[in-house]
């Protein structure tokens, strides 16, 4: 009896992390009148269309502990691969001139991959780029989730999915519209990286990711938004970033951004 109330008190400590990803893996099926119908086909070299990447990020097996068993079946999920058209919707992973992939030398780290990922989403100048365009590079960024079974479709999305998932510093399409014809533009600057807590208690349970780069990380900084004849604004940020092997490329991705607060 003692060692069940052990193992339930320790599950309490990773129902954020499975709430999470559950939630973004949800979000992933649920048809979003903002996603962008139609392929990113005019974007940058990176275009994937609709084969599964040949590529396949690292994958271990942890020993199948007390712990590991209980957390795993927590996680078991049944998901239907009718809600692939739904991922269909949005952009095939891509990068641009607006986007362009993150440096080779800045996906091998988590904070420096953290750091950078943050720079590329949030440097925007709406004017001179589009919201399928971040889509799509979002797509290019997107890492697998490893511990849900999902189809492989809606795996290659979580990223975009969880972009386009209120909060998010992503603006609504007619949102993103406005912010161009005013050629506003962010900047973020003073971008501080830590491992979220919430994953450090998960991994205190005895739990191991069969992605040994999986790792979730608190992301603040500030936001610096600039729109010609107005005051510039300066906003604090705060965000959950979920990192994972990435679906395209060697390296790290980003499987999930939770928690957006501006303040």
């Amino acid at each position: 009896m003692g060692g069940w109330s052990s193992v339930r008190a320790k599950l309490l400590l990773a129902a954020p992390l499975l709430l999470v990803l559950i939630v973004v893996a949800l979000m992933a099926l649920r048809p979003s009148s903002e996603a962008p119908v139609g392929r990113a086909n005019r974007l940058g070299s990176a275009k994937a269309d609709t084969a599964l990447p040949s590529y396949h990020p690292l994958r271990v097996t942890p020993p199948q502990t007390a712990i590991e068993r209980t957390v795993n079946q927590g996680f078991a999920q049944e998901w239907s691969s009718e809600s692939a058209s739904t991922a269909a919707m949005l952009p095939e992973a891509a990068t641009s001139m607006a986007f362009p992939p993150i440096a080779v030398s800045d996906v091998q780290a988590p904070s420096t991959y953290a750091r950078a990922f943050t720079q590329e989403l949030l440097d925007v100048d709406f004017a001179t780029s589009t919201r399928e365009e971040l889509l799509a590079w979002a797509s290019y960024n997107n890492a697998p989730n490893s511990i849900v079974t999902i189809p492989a479709l809606i795996n290659l999305k979580l990223l975009p999915a969880s972009l386009t998932m209120s909060p998010t510093p992503v603006p609504t399409l007619t949102q993103w519209r406005a912010l161009s014809a005013t050629r506003t533009t962010w900047r973020v600057g003073g971008l501080v990286t830590s491992v979220s807590p919430v994953w450090t208690q998960l991994l205190a349970t005895g739990w191991l990711t069969v992605d040994p780069l999986m790792a979730m990380y608190d992301v603040s900084g500030t936001l610096t938004v600039t729109t010609p004849s107005h005051s510039r604004v300066v906003q604090s940020i705060f965000f959950v970033l979920t990192l994972a092997g990435a679906s395209w490329h060697a390296g790290l991705g980003a499987m999930a951004l939770n928690d957006w607060t501006v303040n």
